[in-house]
């Protein structure tokens, strides 16, 4: 069997993806694609990246995800990736189809040294004849208003000025080095989310082909993890410096999530999504625009510019 990887990156439409797979499990299957989750609640395949982390000695960092996980020590997260290693072989051992297919943007943001991205490659290798990985990038300008809403839905109170100069995770060129390094091109697939670079001039139809995915007939999901209105941001900023974000569980905690509900119509007072100026997005884009350049001149040098 061989497999394919989506590793993200973060608010670039990976929640679309796994919604996608997961809608379409049975015909996928019978397609003879795998897709065989560890823990079906969550979308994002955490056990992929935390094999990879725990190979090398290091934990899961974000609290949200150890609460999520479960993950109350080190041994916790051990026997994680024991439980998850029995399970996957268990299902290989079974299994007919032909690709593996896996998506989790954790991947990305976890994997940020040669060393963790060989140990997960190192893994996969172990089981599956040859193994592929997919990126989507965003743009810079568009990634930074997305992030600045999900780090506000985590618990964040900061403005979006802050934000700017808080958030450097932008360079995708530095981001990909060691996926470069450890997997090289040919099995690193890297696409964009830019309409004019998706065939089909869509992210889930780009994706199905590029897997080898056939979708007539298939379930289309519904938007998933929108970006919060201007409004719910404003609310949320206020909640979140007064009350508990999460609970044990690493769900909203029941106090927060009956303030939200409660003062929710308040939030409907701001419509819209946050947008950047003119002079913001340029200013971005500019910082970004060498190592875009070199991910043009390696992945797409058809295109004029990258974005």
């Amino acid at each position: 069997m061989k497999a394919l990887i989506h590793i993200g990156i973060p608010k670039s439409g990976t929640s679309s993806i796994q919604a996608f797979l997961a809608l379409n499990r049975g015909a996928l299957a019978a397609q003879g694609m795998l897709y065989a989750r560890f823990n079906p609640i969550h979308g994002s395949q955490f056990e992929l990246p935390v094999t990879a982390l725990e190979a090398c000695g290091d934990t899961v960092g974000p609290e949200l995800e150890r609460r999520r996980l479960g993950f109350a020590s080190r041994a916790d997260q051990s026997a994680y990736v024991g439980r998850y290693r029995d399970f996957l072989d268990r299902r290989l051992q079974t299994a007919t189809q032909s690709l593996f297919i896996a998506s989790s943007e954790h991947i990305h943001a976890w994997l940020d040294t040669a060393e963790r991205v060989a140990a997960l490659d190192a893994f996969l290798r172990q089981r599956f004849a040859e193994v592929q990985y997919l990126v989507y990038l965003r743009p810079q300008d568009e990634l930074i208003a997305s992030s600045y809403s999900e780090a506000v839905r985590r618990g964040a109170s900061y403005d979006f000025q802050t934000h700017l100069t808080k958030y450097n995770r932008l360079n995708h060129w530095a981001r990909l080095k060691p996926w470069r390094a450890v997997v090289g091109r040919g099995r690193l697939h890297v696409r964009l989310t830019c309409r004019d670079a998706l065939m089909g001039g869509t992210l889930l139809t780009d994706f199905c082909a590029v897997a080898g995915i056939d979708a007539t007939g298939l379930r289309q999901p519904r938007r998933v993890n929108a970006s919060l209105s201007k409004g719910e941001i404003a609310l949320r900023r206020v909640l979140n410096r007064h009350l508990p974000v999460l609970g044990g569980d690493g769900r909203l905690h029941p106090l927060y999530r009956l303030a939200l509900v409660g003062l929710r119509p308040l939030a409907a007072l701001k419509p819209g999504k946050l947008r950047l100026s003119p002079m913001e997005r340029a200013a971005i884009l500019a910082e970004y625009q060498v190592g875009n350049e070199k991910l043009r001149k390696r992945f797409f040098a058809d295109r004029d510019a990258l974005f």
